[in-house]
């Protein structure tokens, strides 16, 4: 294990200030309050005392001065500064510390600091100051590129020593471009520059809605016409920060504006819209910067796109201009801080999940949400089975024949397995614990999630056989069958859940967030195919609530309709895919639905169930080893040839 102590480092020149504290080879992403980033703000009181991570959306009181970036005040002669920059940045670097130094129970013994590229010796001087005066160690200094080409290769993609490579952050105004040459102890910068433009991409789209939006004599559109610093301003700005985040999820987003106009609409088209006048100087930037660099296009081996938020078109005028298809990174917020760690780290190591302790969050009762209701649906399942059973019995009331729904009770069983998912996916997200001490350290994300998973696989299989003794128990008939379809439904999730614990500690820990959120199981899909499985079966029994209706026909065609929505969207992660899938088999399952065929509709749910699990499980082991499946597509690729 790497010695040194606990590394801090800290990601100025992004968007959002992110950190990352690297403890004896442990990598652990720092909480700034509350969040994973912090805001550059920052906010004077009239006692000159500062409050740092203020969003722009947020202004203070009238009596208390804003700074959007101290950053911005660095380099700057004293007439032309309204505060000192330096003791701003020496309060962000010191709360940043402090966050971390109680994360982890230890004192920071190195700082890295990611800077951006057009630095020179005034400002990095300026923030060795602020460094000082927080109490830090003097920082180790890394350019956001070489930060993220240290990012990218600690991560799988490989640039050979004397390569060049083009690096694009478009995650701040303005965009930048950057040559560098991969060398034995690093990276050489060979060329920076910036796309300057009167207006960046979001004001560009807040002067084209606020005209769409308001009349002719508003006073908004002066205030955006001439950009200035006021609270409206900032706050639109905000707001269409994050409207363009959800248009990565979703095809139209809302802006606020400023009261009492009402909201706006956007979608992709207007982003594109306002991202024309930056992408009609791409190809003119590049070949500029080409030339600087003094390098050819086939020099170029590789390209490297980073935005906060999605500009469409960027990426393929990027590839049009250097002839290399950029790899993008949208929402890698402790990219730039790992990258600075990985390049400036004493020892070479790829931190895992076996290695790593996530930020810990106080279990909450909304964490219980998924857990509660997936078993909630499997209990509903299992009663209807039993309490609907069509039971024979002798004059001696000896029963000698029990019609129930066995595929409904399998359903169950597989239920029954996937709540034991849901529990198993709070393990290593909302861990509840008190203060960490050296002598109890905190246990390893791969530790928790090992212990996790396993739980799950034993714990859901015995509920998942609970649940065939009980219902032979409660229906006085063999149990044989029952505990063949509700353990049979539940065994191969489980044999899913203990391949995962298995592997998922070997996860690299820039993917374990997305891995994570991964696994957490979709409640709504499982509750669609639910009611639907209710409702079959209440319209074949003539239960409630279609005793009270009549109208038992109507009722199966909606739970067997219900039944194919939920299955098309468990089958597949692709929305369109699930589309198209939910909506054929919505229809053909409420055509076919009859006594005969009901339980071939829940056997195809069972099945997209299961198909879940395997998927889950092939991601785990493809992260994990993910040498392991090169290796078998180039031993296939060569059995080909």
């Amino acid at each position: 294990m790497p010695s040194g102590g606990v590394r801090l480092s800290i990601d100025l020149s992004s968007s959002a200030i992110a950190a990352t504290v690297d403890r004896h080879g442990a990598r652990i992403p720092v909480m700034l309050g509350g969040g994973l980033v912090m805001p550059h703000g920052v906010a004077l009181d009239p006692a000159s005392h500062v409050h740092v991570g203020v969003a722009a959306a947020s202004q203070p009181s009238a009596d208390h001065q804003f700074v959007s970036d101290p950053l911005e005040l660095l380099g700057r002669t004293e007439a032309d500064r309204p505060v000192d920059g330096v003791h701003l940045l020496a309060a962000q670097l010191w709360h940043v510390a402090d966050q971390a130094a109680r994360q982890v129970g230890e004192p920071i013994t190195t700082l890295t600091v990611t800077i951006p590229a057009s630095w020179g010796p005034r400002r990095r001087g300026q923030l060795t100051d602020a460094a000082t005066q927080a109490g830090l160690p003097a920082p180790a200094m890394v350019t956001a590129p070489a930060a993220l080409a240290a990012y990218t290769a600690a991560h799988g993609v490989a640039t050979p020593d004397g390569a060049c490579m083009l690096i694009c952050q478009a995650d701040r105004h303005p965009v930048t471009l950057t040559i560098l040459q991969v060398s034995a102890d690093g990276y050489r910068e060979l060329a920076t520059r910036s796309i300057d433009l009167p207006r960046d991409v979001n004001q560009v789209l807040a002067q084209r809605i606020v005209d769409a939006a308001t009349e002719d004599d508003d006073p908004l559109r002066t205030e955006i016409a001439h950009p200035t610093q006021d609270h409206n301003n900032r706050a639109l700005l905000e707001s269409i920060r994050h409207a363009r985040q959800l248009l990565t999820a979703q095809d139209r987003a809302p802006v606020l504006l400023p009261a009492p106009r009402k909201p706006a609409v956007i979608t992709h088209d207007d982003v594109a819209v306002a991202a024309q006048p930056l992408l009609n100087r791409v190809h003119d930037a590049v070949r500029d910067i080409l030339d600087a660099a003094d390098i050819d296009r086939q020099h170029l081996s590789s390209a490297f796109l980073r935005q906060a938020e999605a500009i469409p078109g960027l990426q393929d005028r990027l590839a049009t201009a250097t002839g290399r298809t950029p790899t993008t990174l949208t929402g890698h917020s402790h990219a730039l801080a790992d990258g600075a760690l990985a390049l400036t780290a004493p020892h070479h190591h790829t931190p895992t999940a076996a290695n790593t302790q996530l930020p810990r969050v106080r279990l909450r009762i909304r964490d219980l949400t998924s857990a509660l209701l997936l078993g909630a649906c499997s209990l509903t399942l299992l009663l209807q089975a039993i309490f609907t059973a069509d039971i024979t019995t002798t004059y001696a009331l000896r029963v000698v024949g029990v019609r129930t729904s066995l595929p409904q009770l399998g359903t169950a069983g597989a239920l029954a397995m996937l709540t034991a998912f849901a529990v198993a996916h709070l393990a290593p997200t909302t861990w509840l614990a008190g203060t960490p001490t050296t002598a109890t350290p905190e246990p390893a994300a791969g530790s928790l999630i090992r212990r996790g998973y396993l739980a799950a696989a034993v714990g859901g299989a015995v509920t998942a056989a609970l649940y065939g003794l009980a219902t032979g128990t409660s229906v006085q008939f063999d149990y044989s069958q029952y505990l063949k379809w509700t353990l049979g439904s539940a065994l191969p999730l489980a044999a899913c859940a203990a391949v995962i614990a298995a592997a998922a500690p070997r996860i690299p820990v820039h993917a374990l967030p997305a891995w994570l959120a991964r696994t957490r199981p979709a409640i709504i899909h499982a509750a669609i195919a639910v009611a639907g499985i209710y409702l079959m079966r209440a319209a074949l029994t003539i239960t409630a609530p279609v005793d009270l209706t009549g109208m038992e026909g109507l009722i199966g065609s909606i739970g067997a309709a219900l039944v194919g929505v939920g299955t098309g969207l468990t089958a597949s992660r692709s929305r369109t895919i699930r589309t198209i899938t939910a909506t054929g088999l919505a229809i053909g399952y409420a055509i076919v639905f009859t006594n005969n065929t009901h339980g071939a509709l829940i056997v195809g749910y069972l099945v997209a169930l299961t198909w879940w699990g395997i998927r889950l499980t092939a991601h785990t082991l493809q992260l994990a080893f993910p040498t392991a499946g090169a290796a078998l597509r180039r031993i296939v690729d060569g059995r080909d040839t």
